[in-house]
């Protein structure tokens, strides 16, 4: 079936159905050309600004479709599991957020030598690594004050989003900044209110609806008053296009690219935090962020490119069943943001979870699980 797509959304395996030309109307490629990266990087480089659409069909997709059922298809080994090296930067990471938060907490200002040695090191790049990066956010303990793990965790998110979108580095990398420090201005706030166990009253709710803008405020103070993304992104991380948002119930036109993106996945990974005896799954999360999108209070074009991509960066992880058992996924189909994965059971059973009414998934596992 045919299809149209942005620059953004092409993948490796989709097939032109349209001859693309050039400006002077000469031929850059043939329909049927099979795309890979390196078509991929040729159309980038043409077509930098992303304002041409291309028309292709995805019988790639139904190859790999065919390919799992038949246990053909090729998946990184186990790649949801906690891997130690990864384990161990994302600790490095967190004791340079931790410092940094706790000199703003005490002073009112960041370090801007510590925030620079996040890109300089590029161990916050490193962390951005979609299939293990998706899994380590719903399988590693949060120790330690859950913000930092937050915003690390938003952070990493905002760096994969940059590298779905193709941003040049300059662009992913304030993304990326501006994710890491959306909560920042959660250090004032009181913590009685901050750490308090169940639902806020209504003054209480009031303070916490402040960060925002003591996070923004912050920044300026400590220097980045020409960081306009990355303000905005602090700034409008809760405001929501119908103007339901908070703190200034800016509506959709009001709204920046960052704050749009941010709202997203600030959501996202909120809802993975563990809750009850189990952490909820991402299809559980997708069917919300779904229902925010359909309802006008998310930014559609963001959404779905961020649950396609997650999607695919499942495809290899391994998940509990809520009847006990556990599988790993192997297919989903990444044209629809309510899709249910295909699963492999650790008895070699395929199972379609959509057509499985008295079967879900329940949770991502973590190498202790699986051990």
């Amino acid at each position: 079936m045919t299809k149209k797509c942005t620059l953004a959304e092409l993948e490796p395996g989709m097939i032109l159905d349209r001859t693309v030309f050039t400006d002077n109307g000469t031929t850059l490629m043939d329909a049927g050309t099979v795309l890979t990266e390196h078509h991929i990087h040729i159309l980038e480089s043409r077509f930098r600004d992303g304002f041409l659409s291309f028309f292709v069909h995805g019988t790639a997709v139904d190859d790999e479709l065919q390919a799992a059922l038949q246990g053909n298809l090729k998946i990184e080994p186990d790649h949801g599991i906690i891997d130690p090296t990864y384990e161990g930067l994302y600790n490095e990471v967190m004791e340079q957020m931790r410092l940094l938060f706790e000199q703003g907490r005490q002073t009112g200002i960041l370090d801007l030598e510590i925030i620079g040695t996040f890109l300089a090191d590029k161990k916050l790049d490193d962390l951005c690594d979609g299939a293990r990066a998706v899994a380590q956010i719903h399988t590693m303990k949060r120790e330690g004050d859950p913000i930092l793990h937050h915003c690390l965790h938003v952070a990493v998110l905002a760096g994969l989003m940059g590298r779905w979108l193709r941003w040049p580095r300059a662009a992913r990398e304030r993304l990326l900044l501006a994710g890491l420090l959306h909560d920042v201005g959660k250090i004032r706030v009181p913590r009685e209110i901050l750490y308090k166990k169940g639902a806020l009253n209504g003054q209480e709710k009031a303070e916490m609806e402040k960060h925002p803008k003591f996070g923004y405020e912050m920044l300026i103070n400590s220097g980045l008053k020409n960081e306009t993304d990355i303000l905005s992104g602090v700034l409008q991380h809760h405001e929501f296009l119908d103007g339901s948002g908070y703190p200034d119930k800016l509506k959709s036109d009001k709204i920046y690219t960052y704050g749009r993106i941010l709202a997203i996945l600030d959501a996202y990974d909120t809802m993975a935090m563990e809750y009850g005896s189990h952490q909820r799954s991402p299809f559980e999360i997708f069917d919300v962020i779904s229902s925010e999108l359909m309802a006008g209070r998310m930014d559609a074009e963001y959404g779905v490119l961020f649950i396609k991509n997650v999607c695919h960066a499942l495809v290899g992880t391994w998940v509990r069943l809520t009847d006990g058992q556990r599988a790993k996924i192997v297919y989903i189909d990444q044209s629809r943001t309510s899709s249910l994965p295909i699963v492999e059971t650790e008895h070699g059973d395929f199972w379609d979870i959509a057509t499985k009414k008295d079967v879900k998934i329940l949770e991502i596992l973590s190498g202790d699980a699986l051990a």
